[in-house]
């Protein structure tokens, strides 16, 4: 457009000075002079047309710069924070895995304590057995299928586990009613933790020995020691001033 602009100008200086100082005649020069004012103002216009349209383009390309150089500023910025959440993803995955193992590795361990607790409760004696009646039934029949969360299942077995520890690490006096000889008598029985345990009636004439088994506690009477048995009894509870040494046929497994 410059090119056309000075071709324009030259050509109409050109031509207006010729005519001006020719020998045209004044209607010749006349005319000539309203074509050159007439270009004049077309050259003009074309070239404020021009300015106009110059500055928009450059507007517009300082703004497109502008938007290309923010582009890319996010473009970067995004795949800076696309390698960072790639990272952070990673790493929770791991952790995910790890604490999956974790928890598999948790769920073995509980199943297994979950299945000795089981052979555990056979030992247990009735006074104990009822004690922890609310634990025992906790304990799920099918661990795979059990709705119970492993801390639950954990608390459980710590329990019952906690509670038998205590009853085998001392005696324990129950009053208890025993089927003997055909008959229902209200005897004392002498727990020596899991080991061995010890019933006499109040008047010291029935007695016998319990010892756990496979299938739980065996119960054999024996008669014979009922008075021996009652002042093992006494003894133990302070309720005789003397001491003294009581044989019983008891055999510590």
């Amino acid at each position: 457009m410059n090119i056309r602009f000075i071709a324009l100008s030259g050509l109409t200086c050109c031509l207006a000075w010729s005519s001006l100082f020719g020998q045209s005649d004044a209607a010749d020069s006349k005319a000539k002079l309203a074509k050159w004012v007439e270009t004049r103002q077309i050259i003009s216009k074309e070239a404020n047309e021009w300015a106009i349209d110059k500055e928009f383009l450059i507007s517009t390309r300082d703004l497109l710069e502008e938007q290309a150089e923010s582009l890319d500023a996010k473009i970067t910025e995004l795949k800076d924070s696309s390698t960072e959440a790639d990272n952070a993803r990673r790493a929770l995955l791991l952790e995910r895995g790890e604490l999956q193992r974790a928890d598999e590795d948790l769920v073995k361990q509980i199943s297994a304590m979950e299945a000795q607790v089981k052979e555990l409760i056979k030992l247990f004696p009735e006074p104990l057995t009822g004690k922890l009646d609310k634990l025992i039934v906790r304990i799920p029949d099918s661990p795979e299928e059990t709705n119970l969360s492993l801390g639950q299942r954990l608390i459980t077995v710590l329990g019952i586990l906690g509670q038998a520890e205590k009853f085998n690490s001392s005696a324990h006096f129950f009053g208890e009613t025993r089927d003997v000889g055909g008959k229902k008598i209200q005897v004392l029985t002498l727990y020596w933790g899991f080991a061995f345990a010890v019933y006499v009636d109040a008047k010291g004439t029935m007695a016998g020995i319990g010892e756990p088994g496979p299938d739980g506690w065996v119960w054999v009477e024996h008669n014979e020691i009922a008075s021996g048995a009652k002042r093992f009894m006494d003894m133990y509870e302070g309720n005789v001033d003397v001491i003294e040494f009581v044989e019983l046929p008891i055999k510590i497994k």
